[in-house]
């Protein structure tokens, strides 16, 4: 928020001193989005972003299309339970390696430079896995979930809604385009942004 200018603040060494009614007032000014869609509604509007809904039957395809005309970057929020976001720590020399197993689909910004987003991934890695693969991965890659530091983010997919095809290597730019703009980094969110408006 400060970033985007939404807040005023002023920055003394690392911290940021903010007023408290400022910051009282963007509270209230920001709009409450109800509780999250299910993982199979979320990826319902997800797949319609992509045009891809035609699958869906004929009533999912209604409400994905009524949600979806909301705007993705208003429902962000709403799409969280696509799946559970898990973070990690992994050595940096495993990273290559976890991003060319074959049971990961890079999304965020991993993904991000495969879908025209300006922003590069520097030491860390993101990427969707099913659920009947998270803890092979955890093991294998020895992922640590109690770093302070973590470098990786999972998001774990129900296997009964899991999204991508046989052998996709990464996220749609919708996707993308939503795991930007779930990031607390200021440079991710305005990717993101940049992903929906720029088609």
């Amino acid at each position: 928020m400060l970033a985007d200018g939404l807040l005023d603040g002023e920055r003394i060494g690392r911290a940021w001193m903010i007023d408290a009614g400022d910051l009282r007032r963007v509270s209230r000014s920001r709009p409450k989005v109800g509780r999250p869609w299910n993982a199979a509604s979320a990826w319902a509007v997800l797949a319609l972003a992509e045009g891809k809904a035609s699958a869906l039957p004929p009533v999912e395809r209604s409400r994905a299309k009524e949600r979806f005309a909301l705007g993705l970057d208003k429902i962000v929020d709403r799409l969280a339970a696509r799946a559970d976001r898990r973070s990690f720590y992994v050595h940096p020399s495993v990273l290559a390696h976890l991003e060319e197993s074959s049971k990961v689909v890079r999304g965020g910004v991993s993904a991000a430079a495969d879908v025209g987003a300006d922003i590069l991934a520097r030491g860390e890695f993101e990427g969707y896995v099913s659920g009947r693969h998270i803890a092979e991965l955890v093991s294998a890659f020895g992922m640590d979930e109690q770093a302070a530091r973590p470098n990786v983010v999972l998001r774990v997919v129900d296997d009964s809604v899991w999204p991508f095809g046989s052998g996709q290597k990464v996220a749609s730019r919708s996707v993308v385009a939503v795991d930007l703009l779930e990031s607390a980094d200021p440079r991710s969110r305005r990717a993101g942004m940049n992903l929906l408006v720029v088609k």
